[in-house]
């Protein structure tokens, strides 16, 4: 392949990410709101996209919440303010909720 077709191939690989319907670049932000909101579905806070109902499922709901806990004992010291803010205001925010249908926090189960 010459440099010119090397370039538009590699130009090609780049609008194909962009493309309408393409899935959404894979970063940390993106993991932890993608963490957060399929608690808030287990919840019954947000209604399933495909089903559009609403339902409750509490150890589904500790399950991503332990899953963000572990994301932040496993990303120690290797994020940045940022994202240290994004993955604390998800879990404060949850365990909230939770604690609210619960009556227990979910760090003791």
């Amino acid at each position: 392949m010459s440099g010119d077709d090397q370039a538009e191939a590699d130009g090609d690989d780049e609008l194909s990410t962009h493309e309408e319907g393409a899935a959404p670049p894979a970063t940390f932000e993106f993991m932890v709101h993608t963490l957060f909101t399929q608690a808030l579905m287990a919840l019954g806070r947000i209604p399933n996209p495909i089903t559009k109902k609403s339902v409750k499922n509490l150890p589904t709901a500790r399950h991503f919440i332990a899953m963000l806990s572990m994301l932040e004992e496993k990303t120690k010291g290797n994020i940045d303010r940022d994202e240290r803010r994004l993955l604390d205001e998800a879990q404060h925010q949850l365990r909230i909720l939770i604690v609210q249908e619960t009556g227990s926090d979910p760090k003791k189960r």
